[in-house]
């Protein structure tokens, strides 16, 4: 049964409290005063300003599951418990999903809720302790009593290291193998200062199917190189990965290419630099020099888009029918979930904002690029995109529905839809 959206006596208690609270915070931070502190005045208010946010933190920590339980965080218009609060707390949402994570670990261990609820942890060291929890369920204890000392950052993290490397001595083969299984991953992201960088995790027998055929080819690319050479052998494995993957056999190999799409201006081509809102940008990676951008021109792995202003001036490698038309203009429009706030450039799906049922037209100023998250809330959780690109707004419904109401009207949807196609298909003889 969902939770209705009201609060009780005791909860709008304690709002009131958190609010009273939040005001009095905000007068002090706002006061004129804190500028004309004296150095030993400044340490003082600068530590339990620090003590406040820590217990701040903790709050959120032990009601974010609550949250994410009932589902209410769509209430607000956001897509994702992360969504929401990576908006409450002003961080990315991939920091955001950590915390949850924690969150929820923290809320099954007794003595770690516990220590929530006295203020102790930070979000850093809620996350170490949760994490290192759940590979040593028997390493809580000892890691509070750290915290508890006001041991380092750096002390703490070297206990916790040392009791995931007991736990690993005694923890079943079968069941390790299991754990790194379920917390496999592949992450990436585009580097502020340039380039890509990522990290994994897999299991060992996993990563041997690929090892060996990466690391021949590194080793032959190293070889051929020659002792004159200056690059490192992690170079040659980098460039090992990215012709293993692109090509599908290394040096000589064949297979086909992976095609990427570089969306650019013609102005910015023709400078050899961007100006203003200009793009340069390979689709799902992020912007890239006009300088590599020319250097991509030549490559034949690649699909073009070149803009002038605000309409496409030629797509080239692809058909030019008029859906796949307007599909490169949203592409070139909406370069991230137009959803206010969201900023998602992943996953990102065409919606029509009067929909199509309802008789809207399949045109540029009736379609938009939601992230699928997004795109769900709108679709099963009646909230809808008004206004137009550079201005939309995300209205709310009248009543809006929780997490798990929206997953229950997708479930449906789905079954109708595939009951749906089994009733078109012909019977067989």
């Amino acid at each position: 049964m969902d939770m209705p959206h009201v609060e009780s006596g005791a909860g709008s208690s304690l709002r009131g409290q958190v609010q009273e609270a939040v005001d009095i915070l905000r007068g002090v931070v706002g006061s004129p005063g804190l500028g004309v502190l004296s150095g030993d005045e400044a340490y003082g208010v600068a530590n339990l300003l620090g003590e406040a946010a820590q217990v701040a933190n903790a709050g959120v920590a032990l009601v974010a599951p609550v949250v994410v339980a009932a589902g209410n965080f769509t209430r607000g218009g956001h897509a994702s418990a992360a969504d929401w609060l990576g908006s409450v707390c002003g961080s990315s949402t991939s920091v955001a999903k950590g915390r949850l994570v924690a969150s929820a670990r923290a809320a099954q261990i007794p003595e770690v809720a516990k220590a929530l609820q006295e203020g102790q942890l930070s979000p850093d060291q809620l996350k170490l302790v949760t994490e290192t929890a759940a590979v040593a369920p028997e390493s809580s204890g000892p890691l509070l009593a750290l915290v508890a000392e006001g041991a380092s950052h750096g002390a703490l993290a070297g206990e916790a290291n040392r009791q995931r490397a007991a736990a690993r001595k005694i923890e079943d083969e079968r069941q390790m193998r299991q754990r790194v299984h379920n917390g496999r991953h592949l992450r990436w992201r585009q580097d502020p200062n340039g380039g890509i960088r990522g990290d994994f995790w897999c299991d060992e027998v996993a990563w041997s199917k690929v090892n060996g055929r990466l690391e021949a080819e590194t080793q032959a690319r190293w070889k051929a190189a020659g002792s004159g050479d200056s690059t490192s052998l992690e170079a040659h494995r980098m460039d090992a990965f990215i012709d293993l993957m692109s090509s599908g056999g290394g040096k000589g190999g064949g297979g086909g290419r992976n095609r990427a799409l570089l969306v650019a201006d013609v102005a910015a081509l023709h400078r050899g630099t961007t100006e203003g809102d200009e793009l340069c940008e390979i689709e799902g990676v992020g912007p890239v020099s006009v300088q590599a951008a020319r250097e991509f021109l030549g490559d034949a792995s690649l699909q073009f888009v070149i803009k002038d202003g605000q309409d496409i001036k030629c797509v080239t490698g692809t058909t030019r029918t008029i859906p796949q038309r307007l599909k490169m203009a949203l592409l070139v429009r909406d370069r991230q979930c137009v959803r206010p706030s969201c900023g998602n450039t992943k996953r990102l799906e065409i919606d029509h904002q009067v929909p199509f049922k309802d008789g809207g037209p399949t045109e540029l100023n009736n379609l938009a690029r939601l992230c699928s998250d997004c795109h769900d809330l709108k679709t099963y959780g009646d909230w809808d995109l008004q206004g137009k690109p550079g201005h939309f707004e995300w209205v709310a419904p009248a009543n809006p529905p929780t997490a798990g109401q929206i997953a229950r009207r997708r479930k449906v949807a789905a079954a109708k839809a595939k009951g749906g196609r089994k009733q078109n298909q012909p019977r067989r003889a």
